[in-house]
């Protein structure tokens, strides 16, 4: 298990181009706070919505890369829930006790494309393709966000890293992968199956064959030092309910691999 302070630190130094993390949520008595990964940023509003309207808590969202909001839980930040994109964060956090080990679940997969901007006429059918004059600017998430480590998994296992290593530009979030593409700014990026379908600005170029690539999955857990232990759990019941599961599989995300 890698020592949690020294991902952190690698987080902080990694990529060339990573802004500042956006603070926890403000803490209210009233409410849960939920700190969630970017690439669920359009999709968990939904379930916090189904949620309050069965009468339970209004939830506070925060959403950033699963590493800095890890940072954020290990510095104190207020948080009832805490919901990651990959496995390995949450377990750094459970070895801390800064998570309940016992309430983790998993509530979804997803899938990860290439992207290319809508308006391209670059042909792109496969990872060796992303190795063209064309494309000077390939974005990733950072190494050590969840996103980043599984696109620079997929490229190795396709023999294509040493070739696109020295035109890759890392962003903080997968959602600013995302950006980056949908402008323009770079030329092809790699992000979840998810984030293609809520951005117009982009078209999937290709989808990576599974098994290149770790299973993507987004575990949750109640944060140790929650305010509201027990609702926490409770939605965290709920978001592996029938309700939620269809609002998961609308948005695009696959069920959790097992």
């Amino acid at each position: 298990m890698r020592p949690l302070s020294l991902m952190l630190l690698a987080t902080a130094l990694a990529g060339s181009a990573i802004a500042f993390a956006r603070p926890a949520a403000t803490p209210d008595e009233d409410r849960l706070q939920v700190l969630a990964a970017s690439s669920l940023t359009d999709v968990l509003p939904k379930l916090a919505t189904a949620w309050t309207a069965h009468g339970n808590h209004t939830v506070n969202l925060s959403f950033d890369a699963t590493s800095r909001l890890a940072q954020q839980i290990e510095s104190g930040a207020p948080a009832d829930v805490f919901v990651a994109a990959d496995v390995d964060w949450m377990d750094d956090l459970a070895e801390a006790r800064l998570v309940d080990e016992a309430t983790v679940v998993n509530l979804a997969g997803n899938t990860l494309v290439a992207v290319v901007p809508r308006t391209s006429e670059l042909t792109v059918a496969n990872p060796a393709q992303l190795d063209q004059p064309g494309i000077q600017h390939l974005a990733l998430a950072g190494e050590n966000v969840p996103a980043g480590k599984y696109a620079r998994s997929a490229l190795a296992n396709a023999g294509a890293w040493s070739a696109l290593a020295p035109r890759v530009v890392n962003g903080d979030t997968v959602r600013s992968v995302l950006r980056w593409v949908a402008t323009g700014e770079a030329e092809a990026g790699v992000v979840y199956g998810t984030d293609a379908r809520v951005e117009p600005r982009v078209k999937v170029a290709f989808s990576f064959a599974p098994g290149t690539y770790p299973p993507i999955v987004y575990p949750a857990a109640v944060v140790t030092a929650a305010t509201h232990p027990k609702d926490a759990a409770a939605f965290l019941r709920f978001c592996q309910g029938a309700e939620a599961r269809a609002i998961l599989a609308e948005a695009g995300f696959t069920p959790p691999p097992k």
